[in-house]
């Protein structure tokens, strides 16, 4: 019993340092400045408020889940904040630019950025920018399987419904220039209400070169359209094979198994 409790105690260890290890938003280092329009925990979000959120996708831990970053990122290979873009910098962003900062918005501009909030949900992980603009990652470094992300208007456009609905937008992906997701128009509100932050969803094709994402008005101009894209993220064939927060559940079922 003793070399079991032993062996219990040290897989613990093993865990917390493999956890330490792995990519988190603090790897992107401090945020440029102070949001203006801070994020605001409410029990019910309101479409009259500047964002203000009631629902929380907090970033996933997982070695195998690589985040899209803009900054601190690199490429073609990730590392512990993410996976910069490519194509030059002149392209991330219609307006606003340039950009300077991970997981924030577009803001007004440089020292204005704020939290991502689409739909009245905060995203802890994510990508601000404004259409007209494209991002262009570099798939080849590393076996990546699928693409997951939300995308939607930055609600820091929503209190009055600026330019008559808060921005819009529509949102493109291909990789290796075919189509694998096109959002329909996207505006931050109408009627009255918010609208929901859209989940994307497809798997990467085996030896993927590039996905590239286009930011792209809503056939209005570009005028309010701050384009976001919450819980941004390739995922490899490594992720999820431990539970985000360290639970082992595999290791931990193979220790029991030999009680």
């Amino acid at each position: 019993m003793k070399k079991v409790c032993y062996c219990l105690v040290i897989l613990a260890v093993f865990q917390m340092a493999v956890v330490s290890a792995w990519a988190s938003k603090e790897d992107c280092g401090e945020p440029p400045n102070v949001p203006p329009k801070p994020a605001q925990e409410v029990d019910k979000e309101s479409p009259n408020v500047n964002n203000d959120y009631d629902k929380v996708v907090k970033e996933e831990i997982d070695p195998g889940v690589i985040y899209l970053s803009l900054i601190n990122g690199d490429t073609p290979k990730a590392n512990a904040c993410g996976l910069n873009p490519s194509n030059p910098a002149a392209e991330w962003t219609g307006w606003g630019g340039p950009l300077n900062a991970d997981n924030m918005t577009i803001g007004e501009g440089a020292g204005t950025r704020n939290d991502i909030v689409i739909g009245g949900i905060l995203f802890e992980r994510g990508v601000g920018t404004h259409a007209i603009a494209k991002l262009v990652y570099d798939l080849t470094g590393d076996d990546y399987i699928k693409f997951e992300c939300y995308v939607g208007m930055s609600d820091e456009k929503e209190a009055g419904l600026e330019c008559g609905h808060g921005g819009s937008g529509v949102f493109i992906f291909d990789v290796d220039d075919k189509e694998m997701f096109k959002s329909d128009r996207l505006v931050g509100g109408e009627a009255g209400k918010n609208v929901d932050a859209v989940k994307v969803e497809f798997d990467i094709p085996g030896g993927a070169k590039a996905l590239t994402i286009t930011f792209a008005d809503g056939g209005d101009g570009i005028s309010c359209d701050h384009s976001a894209l919450g819980d941004a993220k390739l995922i490899t064939a490594k992720a999820r094979a431990v539970e985000p927060g360290g639970k082992a559940t595999t290791t931990w079922g193979r220790i029991k198994a030999s009680y």
